[in-house]
């Protein structure tokens, strides 16, 4: 558990089901504590799977000054200059292969290259992803989607499917690809493909690293098993209410859910010093 005694100085917040509910708003108590944690000179960060334009919006509507983390952690990006600090593309034949899998399975996959989403063909499975982008979505279909993440390495390759069937692939690609690919669950709906060792912890600990802020002077919450890499990394790993199982085992705290404004309980609680 985190020493008290050293305040925080790096706040790194997962984005839906955190931050957002499912209708995509900030509660009015996340907000207004984000600003007072702000005030303090205390870094705050959005740690998200969402590409660095779909992210931007929640970025800019809580004023975050430092560098976002974005695709599970493949790129780094400051917000209001949009200079980029870290990116890593997948590796391109094993972005190709995945491609290939996933498509042969009957599995709708979406490859992401400079924030455009590219996809084989339109089907039904991208109605419930468009659901998440109400600022709009880039998509472009590419029948020979292999052939083009093979040309142009993505930065991410994301899959949607009933939650069983995403538990299988994720299983499936995982046993395929090992670690020569980062394969995770970002929703019950979504699984993601990055390249090997992305994720938000590492993200995370470089961009602290870089901010000057210690380990133990860092705080993240989320929910998805996603998050789990910075919850375990950062001084104070915190679960929201709603997060999955995996998520609860592993973090030091549980919160109130998203729907109660967890987040501000722990800014409160954590940071800002208050007992309500």
């Amino acid at each position: 558990m985190k020493d008290n005694r050293m305040p925080f100085q790096l706040i790194a917040l997962d984005l839906d089901g955190t931050v957002i509910d499912r209708d995509l708003l900030i509660h009015p108590e996340v907000r207004t504590t984000i600003a007072a944690v702000q005030a303090r000179g205390i870094h705050v960060t959005l740690a998200t799977g969402r590409v660095f334009g779909a992210a931007l919006p929640f970025a800019r509507e809580l004023d975050i000054r430092a560098p976002i983390i974005c695709y599970q952690g493949a790129l780094v990006r400051h917000p209001q200059t949009g200079d980029t600090f870290y990116h890593a593309a997948m590796p391109a034949s094993l972005a190709a292969a995945a491609v290939r899998e996933l498509l042969d399975a009957g599995i709708f996959v979406i490859a992401y290259i400079d924030d455009i989403h590219h996809i084989a063909a339109r089907r039904a499975e991208l109605e419930p992803y468009l659901a998440f982008h109400p600022e709009g979505a880039e998509i472009v279909v590419t029948p020979d989607l292999d052939r083009l993440v093979e040309r142009v390495p993505p930065t991410k390759l994301l899959f949607v499917a009933e939650p069983p069937v995403v538990e299988r692939e994720l299983a499936r690609l995982t046993a395929r690809f090992g670690g020569a690919l980062a394969v995770v669950r970002s929703h019950a709906i979504f699984g993601e493909l990055t390249a090997p060792h992305v994720s938000k912890g590492n993200a995370l600990a470089a961009l602290a690293q870089s901010l000057g802020a210690p380990r133990d002077a860092v705080m993240a919450i989320g929910d998805q098993e996603n998050d789990i890499s910075m919850i375990t990394w950062a001084g104070l790993g915190l679960a929201m209410g709603n997060a999955a199982p995996a998520v609860h085992a592993r973090a030091h705290a549980v919160l109130p859910p998203v729907s109660e404004a967890g987040v501000a309980h722990a800014l409160r609680r954590y940071v800002l010093n208050c007992t309500s």
